[in-house]
Parts: C-alpha cells; structure tokens; sequence
C-alpha cells in the first residue's frame, strides 16, 4: 500500500510492535494508516498473550519444585 521495499516492511513492523517508533517510516495514506491501527491492536495483543503465556509457565515450574 505505501510502496515500501519488504525490507522496510519489516523493519516498520518491528520497529512499530516493540514500541521503539523511531518515525522514520510512517503510513501516508488512509489505508495505510488504518492496516497500522489494526496491525498495532492485534501485534500487541498477541505479543502480551505470548508473554502471559511464558509467565505462567513458569510459574508452574517453579510451583512443582
């Protein structure tokens, strides 16, 4: 949509879901504005579930010992 290389593809995707945001590449156009909001909405979601995921898991480790 925003005519990037896929290199700078995902390096937005990174730079966007770990929250760094340099800004040096930015969504131009309507829809590209609208794919980040759900990209963002649904990337965080699954990152925080990952990491609830993990918490747990350890948890139960650690309780069985």
């Amino acid at each position: 949509i925003e005519g990037w290389s896929w290199l700078d593809s995902i390096y937005f995707s990174i730079i966007t879901l770990t929250t760094i945001g340099y800004g040096d590449f930015s969504p131009q156009t309507s829809e590209g504005k609208l794919f980040t909001i759900f990209y963002i909405l649904i990337g965080i979601g699954i990152i925080l579930s990952f990491v609830n995921t993990i918490y747990h898991h350890y948890n139960k480790v650690k309780a069985k010992k």
